[in-house]
């Protein structure tokens, strides 16, 4: 087992501990409703609204680059927030986020109002979810961290697999599964609001600065620049996959299906935890790495053989999914002493390399086609071998549960 967390919150402050399973679900649901719904979905969609819209590429690309900007935005937000008044505010705020912006591109009827829905709806992870470290922290014994915190980074795969379904039932009628993904947030952001304990109200927790010298440190390098970088390959697949199978198959199914087996395998990412906790952090990053590299760079070679499609949407659904939860695992090992802080830079980072990689790939398609698009991303996941965590992280027998 890696090494426990300690929490950024000030000390004396914590409510009574949550029964973990409570925890578990309430948190898994909320990431399904925040990335795997209000920030993820917009790629399933795609083809329809670019019909409907008669969208250039490169306006394309701005918008659902515009969902990873509204994270950026929202990331330290949240983070601050739940250092300064608890947690539950900004996962609340995060759902309420969701469910807002998925209305309003329910409801959209310009590209304009279009981008604003999807930028509101890509605040919603940015909120909720770095504060969950403070919550595992908290609320979960050490021992059970790390497996608590892949449960919960895994719900983006529930997520994306109950979209599938729902966009098969919809048709071509996309506003009508952005409004059941509205409603399906509203109500999981009232189960967070019951199951999360309000702040205590006799003592007020204390605001702090962005402590700097958290971040700075050496040891976060390799991180922060691995995070960065697999931001850009990802942001590639979950924006442009879909489209290149509208664009290069003739069956309509295909790609809802393969939506459905990448959140299905997706699930996969709530055993991370046992995986670090068997393998050490350095080796599972270096298996991720290729698995998610090979998903990317496989899928314009395989997309005649519907078993190479699915092929490759399984190995990137589960391969991300355990990919987040390393990280996030990597974060809070290096900052211990405030992992919401180097928790939520780190996914502020995965998120700047995924608003890059829609505008990036919006201009480059064009040029390059897509198929040379998700090549050259394949081979730059392939790089991030490079930038493995040090030896240190790896778990070893003496600390292992």
């Amino acid at each position: 087992m890696t090494r426990p967390f300690t929490s950024s919150s000030p000390a004396g402050l914590e409510p009574p501990l949550l029964k973990a399973r409570g925890l578990t679900a309430a948190g898994l649901a909320i990431v399904a409703a925040t990335y795997g719904l209000a920030r993820y979905c917009f790629g399933l969609f795609l083809p329809d609204i670019r019909d409907e819209f008669q969208l250039a590429t490169e306006t394309v690309g701005l918008i659902a680059g515009s969902s990873y900007i509204g994270y950026l935005a929202a990331t330290f937000i949240g983070s601050w927030l739940s250092t300064t008044y608890g947690p539950r505010l900004p996962i609340i705020l995060g759902g309420l986020a969701a469910t807002l912006g998925m209305g309003i591109i329910a409801l959209s009827t310009t590209p304009l109002i279009l981008a604003a829905g999807v930028f509101i709806a890509g605040t919603s992870p940015g909120l909720s979810y770095p504060p969950f470290s403070d919550v595992i922290v908290r609320h979960t014994e050490s021992s059970r961290q790390n497996t608590v915190y892949a449960w919960i980074n895994s719900g983006t795969g529930f997520g994306v697999a109950i979209a599938g379904p729902l966009a098969l039932y919809a048709g071509q009628d996309w506003r009508l599964a952005w409004f059941a993904f509205a409603a399906l947030a509203l109500m999981i952001t009232v189960w967070n609001l019951i199951v999360l304990p309000p702040p205590q109200p006799t003592r007020r927790q204390r605001s702090i600065g962005v402590p700097t010298h958290v971040l700075m440190r050496r040891e976060n390098g390799p991180l922060f620049t691995a995070a960065l970088i697999f931001g850009v390959v990802t942001a590639i697949y979950w924006t442009y996959a879909v489209e290149l199978l509208h664009t290069l198959t003739d069956d309509p199914q295909a790609p809802i299906l393969f939506w459905i087996i990448l959140g299905v395998a997706g699930i996969s990412g709530c055993f991370a935890g046992g995986v670090v906790d068997r393998w050490g952090l350095r080796r599972a990053y270096f298996a991720l790495v290729i698995l998610v590299g090979l998903a990317v760079a496989s899928l314009p070679l395989l997309i005649q053989a519907p078993a190479g499609i699915y092929f490759s949407a399984a190995c990137f659904g589960s391969g991300f999914i355990v990919m987040t939860a390393l990280f996030g695992i990597w974060s809070m090992g290096v900052c211990r002493d405030m992992p919401s802080i180097g928790f939520g830079m780190t996914f502020f980072l995965i998120s700047l390399g995924q608003g890059v990689g829609p505008v990036l790939g919006g201009y480059l398609i064009p040029v390059f086609g897509e198929p040379n698009l998700f090549l050259a991303a394949g081979l730059l996941c392939f790089s991030l071998a490079s930038l493995a965590p040090g030896k240190s992280y790896a778990p070893t027998n003496s600390e292992q549960a």
